[in-house]
């Protein structure tokens, strides 16, 4: 049985075609779509690609280039391991995804930031693998450093803690977070104090 829509066939009940993939003679292709066959046009090769077209090609081969190095690596194919609970289905599916997807601060907490030494400012940041160097840098009302270091990946807060170092006066001070993972992609969030 045939069902029609849109150029393309949909075979139910047919015991024959079940699994069918492929291209037919130069005019239909079979296709496999969450667990149906599905009878297609021949699709048509563009002799051109846009400029956007072409961006998103390069990147997606510098994708695949970082993920085929990462599991080379025994150490960093590990890294990038599936766990039970992942959506990826192998170390180079989760590395792909890496380079292709940035990572996101999910939250900062300054709610213990007083402008005491030791008071701590908390990051909540996600990626597909969580190995982030997040760099947090204090800067008063003018602009000027007062501190800069790397937060430490913590269990106990399930984030990032970046401990201050030196007593300073917080009133118009600005946090800038930085998150950077594997493959370098970075994201930045501004707060003022």
């Amino acid at each position: 049985m045939l069902k029609k829509r849109k150029n393309m066939a949909r075979i139910t009940s047919n015991p024959i075609m079940t699994g069918a993939r492929g291209m037919l003679g130069n005019v239909v292709v079979y296709r496999q779509f969450r667990g149906q066959t599905l009878l297609c046009n021949r699709p048509e090769k563009r002799n051109t690609i846009t400029p956007h077209q072409q961006r998103m090609k390069t990147r997606f081969l510098a994708a695949v280039a970082f993920a085929k190095k990462q599991i080379a690596d025994p150490v960093t194919k590990a890294l990038y391991q599936p766990g039970p609970e992942s959506k990826f289905t192998s170390a180079y599916a989760a590395a792909l995804a890496d380079y292709l997807k940035r990572p996101v601060i999910d939250d900062v907490d300054v709610s213990n930031y007083k402008g005491n030494e030791g008071d701590a400012i908390v990051v909540k940041a996600s990626d597909v693998v969580q190995n982030l160097n997040v760099m947090v840098t204090l800067l008063d009302t003018n602009s000027i450093l007062i501190e800069q270091g790397e937060a430490i990946s913590t269990l106990f807060t399930k984030g990032y803690v970046f401990k201050t170092n030196k007593r300073h006066e917080i009133t118009g001070c600005t946090i800038l977070i930085t998150v950077r993972d594997r493959p370098g992609n970075v994201v930045y969030r501004e707060l003022k104090v």
